[in-house]
């Protein structure tokens, strides 16, 4: 009988915090909007770079006494992605600025590596439907097979637009789709 009075006060007790929902499919898009037109090579460091939000902190530390020091060397422990990341100062000042958002996107790669990058296709759809994602003489890009390549211009080169996530979806009588300043 306690056995039974155990489990009836038990049922329907679990927490929300033992609970772990995945991000739904809008929220993946929500999450992946404000690098999701990044050219596809960027894209591909930034995802691996974002499960280690603990080192994307230390680079940008690096970075800023690499200034002082350029003799300096990167740590030898960091993940490969990190150190591509080392050549897009504003790539990581943006994941160390809002490391919420980088641990989210960390979080999302790792149990939802395919809906994140479906998550950022649908928003590359949306950019594209808009006339906010042509190719031009920094970027092309071209409608594989349904998905959106966004590739460099030139192979030496590599320029990060900037833009706002919630105008490039919309149609804008003005350009919205700018780059950082040095490629």
């Amino acid at each position: 009988n306690a056995l039974s009075q155990d489990q009836a006060g038990n049922a329907g007790t679990e927490t929300p915090a033992t609970t772990t929902s995945l991000p739904s499919p809008e929220q993946l898009e929500e999450l992946v909007g404000r690098m999701a037109l990044y050219p596809d090579d960027l894209i591909g460091i930034i995802l691996p770079a974002s499960t280690f939000p603990l080192q994307v902190v230390q680079a940008v530390r690096y970075l800023k006494l690499h200034d002082a020091d350029p003799a300096l060397p990167a740590d030898d422990e960091w993940d490969d992605s990190i150190v591509a990341l080392l050549n897009y100062p504003e790539v990581l000042q943006m994941m160390d600025t809002d490391l919420d958002w980088t641990w989210e996107l960390g979080t999302a790669v790792l149990n939802q590596e395919a809906e994140v990058m479906n998550a950022i296709q649908r928003f590359r759809q949306r950019a594209f439907a808009a006339g906010n994602l042509v190719s031009d003489d920094k970027q092309i890009v071209s409608n594989e097979g349904g998905a959106i390549v966004i590739r460099s211009a030139d192979p030496e080169v590599l320029y990060i637009p900037s833009y706002e996530p919630e105008e490039v979806i919309v149609y804008q009588s003005r350009p919205v789709y700018r780059y950082y300043p040095v490629a």
